[in-house]
């Protein structure tokens, strides 16, 4: 399990820079933590686990490496680091992973002789089968595999020590090992293949599931499940608490962002695709992977027939959507282009820095090879203190939704996504605004981006390169898209 052992030895290893900060600071986010119910605090750690920042069995217990989680995933999207787990917090962890909850679509499922009930994965379209030992499920698609067993004379060291002999028989390498009194778990690879087990004594036998599934369907994330498989089989046993499933409500649809005055105005919109003969529209996108992965808002390409985008001076090639998130106006295409260049996304910028719009405004109207043009970051959040955005006063058109907002070195930091419209502004409080835009957090797009499987580099702050320079590197890895 190549994912979940990179995970864990960052967790462990890596220098807790976060959790090193004033005591004061970690005993209020302790104590915040511990007003919590134990029922909150092991649900709170399984929705972090779903977002992909815990990968132990969830405790009630608050110690360094839980603040140090809370703080990275505080960091990663825009918040401070406070380490501190509220209401607000819990929202936006659910809020984060509730994609793939949806995915996973988890039943609590018994092992039909021993009764005891485990989460599984039925969302991801399983099929049972019988088992002589249990139960089985199965992908038609063959992207993974679970067992549910019982083996009636087992005991945990004559378990743990066949199942690595098997493991290595077959060439497997082994990720993670742990053997306890009355339980084993153990992640490994054979070739394309990453499997997890987990296996507990239970009266005079071992109840065991083990989990199989290709290496390279990363937009799963399977290594999660294998860790909330692992804890709800802990918790089956007594051995551990645990919580309910979470079930997210269904997405709502993208809401309009509103500036807060009469009930009536409506002075923030998106920076529409651009209207086109015949009911198509266009906007902006730019590569993320040397794979041709394009990124861009999800409203670019809402209700397309046919999608296809454009490089510098070369004829459109069908693209085709790999993921979408309404909520934060994000999607992610797959084309058959190799880049010349592509995003490097960097998460952090400062209030003040200068930056840089680069896409296809007003295509029919303005230059078809693109538009440049130069601003700053004006504010660290969006509308009413939405986090998920910056405001930027980069002037911004319609058929600019997508394209990147780069620093001054070229990294990406933002998602071009909407801008006040200035008419309604106008008419809501009696001043025309000028200049006022917002683009999508670059650390908003890197979970998406990871959550959606796909590949990216990520930019750090460095030399500012010439206007001219940084128009180039933009051209270089924006794309012009055609809705259809």
């Amino acid at each position: 399990m190549r994912a979940l052992a990179a995970i864990v030895i960052f967790i462990l290893s890596a220098a807790p820079a976060l959790a090193q900060g004033s005591a004061a600071a970690y005993a209020r986010a302790q104590a915040a933590y511990e007003r919590l119910a134990p029922d909150d605090r092991i649900g709170f750690k399984i929705l972090l686990t779903g977002a992909g920042y815990w990968v132990v069995v969830p405790t009630p217990d608050f110690s360094p490496k839980l603040f140090d989680a809370v703080a990275r995933f505080q960091v990663d999207h825009g918040l401070a680091p406070t380490g501190v787990v509220d209401a607000a917090l819990v929202e936006a962890v659910e809020t984060s992973a509730a994609p793939l909850w949806r995915l996973w679509g988890f039943r609590a499922l018994a092992h039909p002789q021993r009764g005891r009930r485990i989460w599984i994965p039925m969302g991801l379209g399983l099929v049972a089968r019988d088992d002589a030992y249990g139960a089985a499920w199965s992908d038609p698609a063959g992207r993974l595999e679970i067992l549910y067993e019982y083996f009636p004379k087992a005991t945990v060291g004559v378990g743990f020590e066949a199942s690595l002999a098997s493991l290595l028989s077959k060439g497997g390498v082994i990720h993670y090992k742990a053997r306890k009194p009355d339980f084993f778990a153990i992640s490994a690879s054979v070739g394309a293949l990453d499997k997890y087990s987990r296996c507990q004594q239970d009266g005079a036998g071992l109840l065991c599931f083990f989990l199989t599934w290709r290496t390279e369907e990363k937009a799963l994330h399977i290594e999660r499940v294998a860790m909330l498989m692992s804890g709800s089989l802990a918790a089956a046993m007594g051995d551990a608490p645990f919580a309910a499933i979470p079930q997210p409500a269904e997405p709502a649809p993208r809401a309009e962002i509103v500036v807060a005055r009469p009930p009536q105005a409506k002075p923030a919109e998106p920076a529409p695709p651009e209207a086109k003969p015949h009911g198509a529209s266009s906007g902006s996108g730019f590569f993320v992977n040397a794979d041709g992965y394009v990124l861009t808002n999800a409203h670019v390409v809402e209700d397309c027939g046919r999608l296809r985008v454009f490089r510098q001076k070369e004829a459109g090639q069908d693209a085709a959507v790999v993921a979408r998130d309404e909520r934060n106006d994000l999607a992610a295409l797959r084309t058959s282009l190799k880049p010349e260049r592509f995003a490097a996304l960097r998460g952090k910028i400062r209030l003040g820095e200068g930056v840089a719009v680069f896409g296809f405004p007003l295509s029919t109207l303005l230059a078809s090879s693109g538009n440049f043009t130069l601003g700053n970051v004006t504010a660290l959040a969006g509308v009413v203190d939405d986090s998920r955005y910056l405001q930027i006063s980069a002037p911004v058109q319609p058929g600019n939704s997508g394209g990147p907002l780069l620093d001054q070195a070229g990294n990406v930091v933002g998602v071009v996504s909407s801008k006040l419209d200035a008419l309604k502004v106008a008419v809501s409080i009696g001043d025309l605004p000028q200049n006022v835009a917002f683009a999508i957090k670059a650390t908003v797009a890197q979970s998406f981006l990871q959550s959606a499987g796909v590949d990216y580099a990520e930019g750090t702050a460095s030399e500012a390169m010439a206007p001219p320079d940084l128009a180039d590197a933009a051209k270089a890895m924006a794309v012009f898209i055609l809705c259809e």
